[in-house]
């Protein structure tokens, strides 16, 4: 019995010298990094909630977001039409052999921020269609093998809410606005591979230039005037 409370005394005598020096330095600097750590996993984690709440609360938003994105098309047009901006350099799309090896149809490949993925047809009065599938070329404008104008091709940013993440990453301009000059983007059209490079990504309203052999954008924001702008220029 002795022993026990011995051992008791010296037990209540640690605890109490721990309870009035308080917790170490090195302590509390782990504590706060797991409170940032427990944040940042919260926050990224709560992004597809976030999207549920916000396509529930307001359900067209989906269809605002494809009215916004061809509304932008159509002020294109126009802009393109009024400004009758025509490419009169050298066509080196002839130039370009086919490639047995690459499949047929129309495809469109970013490296560095992952988008893998069909680029879908569709009329102006069928875009939405294209656009819940992914990335949408713009009909009145160019498409590889014919560069009178250039080629634009708009998608969502944040995507559906049915899109699982892995689809939103390979068929959504999520992470368009991480493009730098100088990254490369690739368009597969009928066998035949076409590599080009990125001049310059702005944000803005409408088209800042349209002698670009390629034009990507989206919205910025869920729903927003604000567009984002990636230029790029054919290379081979």
């Amino acid at each position: 019995m002795q022993f026990v409370e011995t051992w008791k005394r010296r037990r209540e005598k640690k605890y109490r010298i721990l309870y009035k020096s308080g917790p170490s330095i090195l302590a509390l600097i782990f504590a706060g990094m797991a409170l940032a750590l427990w944040g940042i996993f919260v926050i990224l984690s709560s992004y597809p909630v976030g999207l549920y709440i916000y396509y529930t609360v307001v359900p067209k938003t989906s269809e605002l977001l494809a009215q916004s994105l061809q509304k932008s098309s159509q002020e294109m047009v126009k802009d393109a039409k009024a400004a009758t901006l025509l490419i009169t350099e050298p066509d080196r799309t002839s130039a370009i052999d086919r490639d047995v090896s690459l499949p047929e149809g129309h495809y469109l490949s970013i490296p560095k921020i992952g988008v893998d993925t069909v680029i879908w047809e569709g009329e102006s009065d069928n875009y939405d269609k294209a656009l819940k599938k992914g990335i949408w070329r713009v009909s009145d404008f160019g498409d590889p093998t014919n560069r009178a104008k250039p080629i634009i091709l708009a998608a969502h940013r944040f995507g559906y809410l049915e899109w699982t993440q892995a689809y939103r990453l390979k068929n959504s301009f999520y992470k368009l606005p991480e493009l730098k000059n100088g990254d490369r983007v690739e368009i597969v059209w009928d066998q035949r591979r076409y590599t080009y490079q990125i001049q310059k990504v702005e944000e803005g309203t409408e088209i800042a230039d349209y002698s670009s052999d390629l034009i990507l954008y989206t919205c910025k924001f869920l729903v927003s005037p604000v567009r984002i702008f990636v230029y790029a220029t054919l290379t081979k």
